[in-house]
């Protein structure tokens, strides 16, 4: 089971910036006519129709509650602007955040909400079952 961590050029903070890869948001304004916004704290192991899913009803659900960008553009090194929080470090971390928030059953429906909540605390759980190359080499000597 990986973590967000710095530095591996995975974002940890909430935070966002003018063409800035430290940044969980990197806004890329080229020109007046065109631009783009790079999610940067998606993972590899993520399902891509549910990621994009997740990007797109977050966007239109800021639209529709007619939300207003308060955090400050980030500037230098987004792994040390701690202002608005961090990116979640496990996959725990992260399933507690999202049974604590409730948008995703408002945007998705509380069904599939809750059967991906419980998906997801499943392969916590598998995760730790498992004995790591590390604990093995730690511990090893003291049995």
């Amino acid at each position: 089971m990986s973590a967000l961590y710095p530095p591996l050029w995975a974002p940890t903070t909430v935070t966002w910036g003018i063409d800035n890869r430290t940044t969980a948001l990197r806004i890329l304004n080229g020109s007046s006519a065109a631009c783009r916004i790079e999610t940067r704290v998606i993972g590899a192991d993520v399902n891509p129709y549910l990621a994009m899913a997740a990007s797109l009803a977050s966007g239109l659900y800021g639209i529709k509650k007619k939300m207003k960008l308060k955090q400050p553009c980030t500037t230098g090194n987004g792994y040390l602007d701690h202002s608005n929080g961090n990116t979640p470090y496990t996959l725990i971390d992260a399933t507690n955040k999202m049974k604590e928030s409730g948008i995703a059953a408002e945007l998705f429906g509380q069904t599939f909400a809750n059967h991906f909540i419980q998906s997801r605390e499943w392969e916590w759980r598998q995760h730790l079952k498992v004995v790591s190359d590390w604990e093995l080499k730690r511990y090893f000597e003291i049995i």
